[in-house]
């Protein structure tokens, strides 16, 4: 039976990729730094930014599903992620492991109508280029090292859990606590937004799946709603809040959080839609509603608090 390891198996991409597996039946390993609260597969305590514990934590596995999660700042993207990008390639190589790297949008810069698996990557951030620099890493490796790899990318994603989703943060979180709901500048341009449990079940079809190998696949998602349009559904009444982009930029020079947050804001000033017929023709795997995925997100978040002393 083949061995399916989940780098990042803490954060909440690898936990629905786990789920996912083992639904299937699969044998699955969740490697992290530290140990889970809940463990649902063979806990492997590792540190990727150190190669002989990323050689160590694949050993034995055919399959690996990069979804590490590192803090959101830049300094932290430009010091972690080539170094735990370079020592996961080389420990696949070295134990004859394939590769499903699970991708945002960020090297697309802002484009000009919907997002495909072919759209020119021309990054207009940082962290953007930092992603770009992943994705030639990559090609670099399997051009000239031989490693089987492919990507899962998404958008912007929400869900049940999804602590670090700017969706979960702004209106969830809110909602749950009492608070009104927030839309970040302009909440009448189309955002796609991917749902995390989609998200697990697409990885793991990029991962089992030989039809996936090789390729950029964009992971199932809905077509784009309006920020007003999710506000709605999440509850909110209009005239619905936005945050301003003048707030955050004052608040960036107080918040770090804020600040890092600011050089994405192309994507809420413009359509972001995100295409994945490519996905969804292929393997016939159809996105979740947002209707369905928002109600999922908010009971998940209203039974949280209701279990916290």
């Amino acid at each position: 039976m083949s061995k399916h390891v989940v780098l990042g198996g803490n954060g909440i991409i690898g936990r629905e990729t786990i789920g996912a597996l083992l639904a299937e039946g699969r044998t699955v390993c969740s490697v992290a730094r530290s140990m889970p609260n809940l463990p649902t597969a063979t806990p492997i305590l590792a540190d990727l930014r150190d190669a002989e514990s990323a050689m160590v934590a694949l050993r034995g596995a055919d399959v690996a599903y990069l979804t590490v999660g590192v803090p959101y700042t830049t300094r932290a993207w430009r010091r972690d992620w080539p170094t735990i990008m370079q020592n996961t390639i080389d420990a696949c190589l070295a134990h004859g492991t394939h590769l499903v790297f699970f991708d945002n949008v960020y090297a697309y810069g802002q484009v000009e109508g919907p997002m495909t698996e072919s759209t020119p990557i021309r990054p207009c951030t940082r962290k953007g280029r930092v992603r770009a620099s992943l994705l030639r890493i990559l090609e670099a490796a399997s051009r000239e090292r031989g490693l089987s790899c492919n990507i899962g990318r998404s958008a912007d994603f929400y869900g049940p859990g999804a602590s670090t989703s700017v969706f979960n943060n702004f209106v969830i979180d809110n909602i749950a606590k009492g608070k009104a709901p927030v839309w970040l500048f302009d909440a009448h341009q189309p955002h796609s937004m991917t749902f995390t449990p989609d998200i697990g079940r697409a990885l793991a079809v990029l991962g089992t799946d030989e039809r996936a190998r090789g390729r950029i696949w964009h992971l199932p998602t809905a077509p784009a709603l309006t920020g007003a349009d999710y506000l709605g559904l999440s509850g909110a009444r209009p005239p619905y809040r936005t945050m301003s982009s003048g707030t955050l930029r004052m608040g960036a020079l107080f918040v770090p959080a804020a600040r890092e947050t600011l050089e994405m804001a192309y994507q809420y000033e413009a359509p972001y839609v995100f295409d994945s017929s490519a996905f969804t023709t292929t393997f016939g795997h159809t996105p979740t509603a947002y209707a369905d995925g928002i109600a999922a997100a908010r009971e998940h978040r209203q039974r949280t608090l209701q279990s916290t002393p």
